[in-house]
């Protein structure tokens, strides 16, 4: 990859499922390089949620690239999902007026219900599109989208909140990473995703409390409603990917949550 005045540097592909992220060295200098990543990521950088933006460039190709601080560290794990700091950011993330402005200003409209549903669609495998059972329940999920959803407050939401996304770098400071799946959207879209990786229905009020979420009767349908949408996104990728005991883990949840009165 060549760009301008940047040409000196080495670039060594890193981790991830886009192929568009690189650690890039230069004499004793390391930074994290990654190519169309959104223009949002300045506003979380100004923020402190992700390592430090260090400069912005459009490359001979015509992609943008920044560069961000190699940050040393620690990725969280599946059982750091429910510690207070992870919470803390999120709900500070979801609090953020300063982060919806911003994000409203660079992607535009929010992302409704409906939206998810035509995402989860989008490149489906034809033995899942075709699912008696996971097509009864999007039809249900349809069917109950009400005033609620829409009246609920729309959040920035990192949209894929995987332990795997969660950096604690030497100095104790914890990052989100990996904003290309940002949007405007439900906070329970957010969390929800989140809880049905890693914790089990028992606990997930604990997890809401400590959140500290306003419990009403629109909140308890949301929960549900996102989290079943969410459990099939994660069928998709799971499928996808050939992970079939993960797979069926997350079915028997689905159906579980579904199922239930």
């Amino acid at each position: 990859m060549a760009f301008k005045e940047k040409e000196d540097w080495q670039l060594h592909p890193i981790g991830g499922n886009t192929g568009r992220a690189y650690m890039g060295v230069k004499s004793d200098e390391k930074v994290f390089l990654k190519r169309n990543t959104s223009p949002f990521i300045a506003a979380l950088s100004a923020s402190g949620i992700t390592p430090k933006l260090r400069w912005t460039q459009r490359t001979y190709s015509g992609d943008i690239l920044t560069a961000q601080d190699w940050t040393d560290g620690e990725l969280l794990t599946k059982d750091n999902m429910a510690d207070e700091a992870v919470i803390k950011l999120i709900k500070d993330i979801h609090d953020s007026t300063y982060l919806l402005n911003m994000l409203r200003f660079v992607e535009g409209k929010a992302c409704r219900p409906l939206d998810l549903i035509d995402l989860y669609f989008r490149d489906l495998a034809p033995s899942l599109q075709n699912h008696h059972y996971f097509n009864q329940v999007i039809q249900s999920l349809e069917d109950s989208i009400d005033d609620d959803f829409y009246q609920a407050d729309y959040v920035v939401c990192h949209g894929d909140l995987n332990h795997n996304n969660f950096l604690v770098s030497s100095d104790e400071q914890l990052y989100l990473v990996d904003w290309d799946n940002v949007r405007v959207a439900d906070p329970l879209s957010d969390i929800t995703l989140l809880l049905v990786q890693y914790l089990p229905p028992s606990a997930w009020m604990e997890w809401f409390e400590a959140y500290d979420f306003n419990m009403s009767d629109s909140f308890y349908k949301r929960v549900r409603w996102y989290s079943i949408l969410n459990c099939l996104f994660l069928i998709k990728q799971y499928f996808n990917e050939n992970r079939h005991h993960k797979l069926n883990e997350i079915v028997l949840l689905l159906k579980s949550i579904y199922e239930q009165n």
